[in-house]
């Protein structure tokens, strides 16, 4: 149930930095111009389908666990995912802020 709970999480998260950007790490770092780059060139709407996709799958995990009756996959998939979200969030994330493409 614990992995319910962290993709809720997940989610809100997702929800709240596409609303608020500052609330990404680094975020406030960044010179006037590359907020501006990360704004339009779509930062804050990767941030939040990374965070959605981040609970999605961890929801998903523990419910795949129940059916498949082995309900300890769910259990570390909360850290799995939260990782792997990290490294795609600051690999891919870091795009976002060099060029303006639109």
């Amino acid at each position: 149930m614990v992995s319910v709970y962290i993709g809720v999480f997940f989610i809100a998260i997702g929800i709240l930095v596409k609303k608020f950007p500052n609330l990404m790490a680094g975020y406030n770092h960044l010179s006037q111009k590359e907020k501006e780059n990360a704004i339009a060139n779509g930062l804050p709407t990767f941030g939040c389908a990374v965070f959605v996709v981040m609970g999605l799958v961890s929801i998903s995990g523990y419910f795949l666990g129940i059916w498949l009756d082995q309900p300890g996959i769910g259990d570390g998939l909360g850290v799995m995912v939260t990782l792997v979200g990290v490294v795609v969030l600051i690999v891919f994330g870091n795009r976002f802020t060099r060029e303006r493409t639109r």
